[in-house]
């Protein structure tokens, strides 16, 4: 999933328990495993590359900025769209932290490419376990993620 998708699902679990700041982070972190066993569509990164035994050493591509660009759209509309749905100026702390750790588990992908050790080796395990091995094509992979994240969203404004 792109990290918008995980940013709003992690809001959503955030406004169902805003009293409850460690259960929005470990609920919403949890979250992003079980979405992205879904099948769905990912952006191509061109410089930045996660799979086992990955050289990330030309990080001065100039692709690589591509790559953050995108990656911090991704994250800052996520981040956006979760507040402007879910936040009140009392919860808005925590429906970003919802959002955040929603999205974290992918940060890690890069940290454990940098730093290989426990507990991102497992972690990274169980990240590769859960995630579908089957991909969407464009657009029906990027609209079916607005789909998911729009009928959460209702759910939870409708019923939470």
């Amino acid at each position: 999933m792109i990290l918008s998708t995980h940013a709003v699902v992690g809001g959503a679990i955030a406004s169902l328990f805003p009293s409850h700041p460690i259960l929005v982070a470990v609920a919403a972190f949890a979250s992003h495993f079980a979405i992205d066993a879904i099948p769905h569509w990912d952006y191509p990164l061109r410089a930045i590359r996660l799979k086992p035994g990955a050289d990330n050493r030309r990080l001065l591509d100039p692709r690589f900025l591509r790559d953050l660009a995108l990656i911090g759209f991704d994250a800052c509309a996520g981040l956006l769209i979760a507040t402007w749905l879910f936040a009140t100026p009392a919860t808005i702390g925590v429906i970003v932290l919802g959002a955040l750790a929603g999205m974290m588990p992918d940060p890690l992908r890069v940290v454990h490419r940098v730093l290989p050790k426990q507990p991102l080796t497992t972690l990274q395990r169980l990240h590769r376990w859960t995630h579908t091995k089957r991909r969407l094509r464009w657009p029906l992979g990027i609209s079916s993620q607005a789909l998911f994240a729009a009928s959460v969203s209702w759910i939870v404004l409708t019923v939470g």
